[in-house]
Formats: C-alpha cells, sequence, structure tokens
C-alpha cells in the first residue's frame, strides 16, 4: 500500500531490527531516514531515503537533540520517530515532551519505558499484578547476596537490569551460573563494569516452548494490530533471540493475548511492543519473560503475513484513522540464516533432512529480500568495519 503523506520517518538503530522497520514503510512510499552509531547494513537499503551517523548517540542525548533540532529546521513536515532499542526509547523518552511539536514520538511515556525496560522495576510491577514470570532476586548488599546463593535454585541465569550496556561490554544477554563460586565471579565481573545484575531461575524447556505477541497500541492505549509467533529454534541457543520462527494465530494464544493486552492497557502504553512468553515444562503454565517498549527483531514478519504493524503504527501517529485488525497468514516463517546455522549445528540438526525441511515456507529473512538486496551483501563489509573500529 502505498501513502501519500509528506511526513518523513526517522528510526534510531539499525541492524535486523532497523532494517526491517525500513522495508516496512518505505516499501510503501514513506521517506525513511536512519540513525546509527556506525556503518550499518541498513544504509544500503534501496527502501532508505538517507543514512546519518551520529558515533555513541545513545550516550549522549545532547547530541541527539541537537540533531533532531537541526533536521526540523530542513523540513516543512513533522517526522515520526521509531527506536529500536531499548537505549534508544530510553534516550528519546526524555527528549519526546519538549519535541512533541516537532515530531511524533512512537514511544510509550518515560516512566512506562524505564519501567518496561531496567528489568528490575518491570518483575517488580509483574510481581504486583500477579502475572506468572520466572522468580526474580535482586541484591542489594553482600548479606543479601549470601541469602540468595543459598536460597536460589541452581543453575541460575544472571541477568543484567538493562541490557544493552550488559551486551555491549560482555557481548551476551547473560551469565549461566551453577555454582555459589561461579555466581561469586559473575557478579564481581559485572560489579567491575558497574552493571546491575538480577538473579533468575530458569524457565525449563526447549527453545519450541517461547511464544510471543507483538503489535501496536495508540494513544487511547488500545491495541491497533496484534500478531502470534512460536518460536523454533534459537541463537545462541535457551537464551538468544529467535533464529527461526513462525506465525501463529492469535486464538491459539487467547489467554496470553488477553493477559498482555489488559497489562498493557492499565499502564496507558502506547506504540508498537513485543511480549515474549515460555511454557515453563514443570508445570505447564506460560511465564512473561520481557515485554520490549519498541519494535523488535522479527518485524518485517508479520507484514509477510498481511499485517504491516509498523506501518500501522506510522498511520496513527500522523492522525489517520486504523482499525483494529488481527486477521494475517500462520504458518509464514522468519529466519536468521546464519544464527539459525549455528543453531541447527549445536543442536545435531545440520545435515538431516529435518533440517532442511524445517526452512520450508520462508517468506522473511533477517537481511536478504530479493527485492532490496545490498543489506544482505553489505552485511559482511559493515561487521568488518565495526570490528576495525
Amino acid at each position: 500500500m502505498k501513502i501519500h503523506s509528506r511526513e518523513p520517518a526517522i528510526v534510531f538503530g539499525g541492524d535486523i531490527n532497523g532494517l526491517g522497520i525500513i522495508r516496512n514503510l518505505g516499501g510503501s512510499g514513506i521517506r525513511v531516514y536512519c540513525v546509527t552509531e556506525h556503518v550499518d547494513p541498513a544504509f544500503f537499503s534501496n527502501k532508505c531515503y538517507n543514512h546519518i551517523v551520529l558515533p555513541n548517540y545513545r550516550e549522549r542525548s545532547d547530541l541527539v537533540r541537537s540533531f533532531l533540532e537541526s533536521f526540523c529546521k530542513k523540513t516543512s513536515s513533522r517526522p515520526v520517530i521509531f527506536p529500536t532499542g531499548d537505549l534508544d526509547a530510553l534516550m528519546l523518552s526524555t527528549l519526546a515532551n519538549d519535541m512533541k511539536d516537532d515530531y511524533y514520538f512512537v514511544i510509550p511515556r518515560k516512566e512506562i519505558v524505564e519501567m518496561l525496560a531496567i528489568k528490575s522495576k518491570f518483575y517488580r510491577s509483574l510481581a504486583e499484578k500477579s502475572i506468572p514470570h520466572p522468580r526474580v532476586l535482586i541484591p542489594t548488599s553482600l548479606d543479601s547476596m549470601r541469602k540468595i546463593k543459598k536460597e536460589i535454585r541452581y543453575p541460575v541465569y544472571i541477568r543484567p537490569s538493562i541490557s544493552p550496556k550488559f551486551a555491549k561490554v560482555f557481548k551476551k544477554k547473560g551469565f549461566m551460573a551453577n555454582t555459589e563460586k561461579e555466581i561469586d565471579h559473575y557478579y564481581s565481573l559485572a560489579s567491575k563494569h558497574k552493571i546491575e545484575v538480577m538473579f533468575q531461575e530458569i524457565v525449563y524447556g526447549p527453545d519450541t516452548n517461547h511464544y510471543g505477541i507483538s503489535g501496536t497500541f495508540d494513544r487511547k492505549g488500545k491495541p491497533l494490530a496484534l500478531f502470534g509467533y512460536h518460536r523454533l529454534r534459537g541463537w545462541p541457543v535457551m537464551f538468544g533471540n529467535s533464529s527461526l520462527m513462525e506465525s501463529i494465530a492469535l486464538s491459539e494464544l487467547s489467554d496470553l493475548k488477553n493477559m498482555i493486552v489488559h497489562y498493557l492497557e492499565n499502564l496507558g502504553y502506547y506504540g508498537i511492543m513485543d511480549a515474549e512468553f515460555k511454557k515453563d515444562m514443570r508445570d505447564g503454565q506460560f511465564r512473561l519473560l520481557e515485554v520490549n517498549a519498541r519494535s523488535w527483531w522479527q518485524n518485517y514478519l508479520p507484514t509477510k503475513c498481511g499485517q504491516n504493524i509498523v506501518l500501522k503504527a506510522y498511520l496513527d501517529a500522523i492522525g489517520e484513522n486504523v482499525e483494529y485488525n488481527e486477521q494475517y497468514t500462520s504458518g509464514i516463517k522468519w529466519v536468521d540464516l546464519l544464527g539459525d546455522f549455528r543453531s541447527a549445528l549445536q543442536s545435531g540438526e545440520i545435515g538431516r533432512i529435518r533440517w532442511f525441511r524445517s526452512l520450508r515456507n520462508i517468506r522473511a529473512f533477517s537481511f536478504f529480500d530479493t527485492d532490496d538486496l545490498l543489506p544482505f551483501l553489505a552485511r559482511p563489509f559493515c561487521l568488518a568495519c565495526e570490528l576495525l573500529h
């Protein structure tokens, strides 16, 4: 669907997530600008109108404010802003109120972004509302650490309160500790970098026990579009992102849908969201793992299924009438080929007919797209530039 609007979009962040937003909007005729910290595959998309490099912008709200003030002086329109990561959402939410007359920010209020992005606050919120979630213990002193080590069930997942900072330092989402000694070691590592961590009990079950609901909410806190998916494989295995996922009908996730809609409506949520659940094989109960207050990696999959969530968020932001719709095709897959290859290799499926059969019905890829090949071809170059930097 072509959109005849002069309102451009600015995407903060590239990689798989940003590229998906660019394709969702640019494919509908919207001018999309991409802002990243370094050269990125998204720059090479034929759906990207222009790109801007702002080194370390996630740590410098003053730099972003200056950029946005300059940008709005060069256009007579009111651009729509999309974050791709937690740090983007946190930083942009601090600017949204001051710049609301010049930009449409597809972001919830600052306090909501903080509650969802800062996991210690998020899990407290879930506990207050009696929403099933993994048990989480947060150390506040050395005495509390000693108690945690004695009462926690091993193995335990040590995860950061704010994920991006941890990932930047350690190149992973969290640590797995099997003993008290390992807890001391990992806690010391995190403390050295002044990163707050939590101790989370593991929700037992394979990657196929992961399900999710993504969508977008309007300014009245009501859903405009919802989409269900099922993880088939993930990389890294157990604690990574989906490397192969499949769309499923919301009717198969009706209880989870009702739970997350009720939770977000009570918050007065606005914008794009993605909620992840995992079924605990011990008791069969689904536990809410996280809610991302922003777009997510596989945002191009709903579009390939007939539900362009990003475009609906854009249209709602500029004041167009958007009707709620949860109609889309189920059984369609998204894959990150490199990650899925590594996942299948580790799980022992590689080389078997079963692995190749699992790649049937793929309509969306992390980087590859027959109508937009350059991001896929440029990715090795961008990775090399990032390593050299």
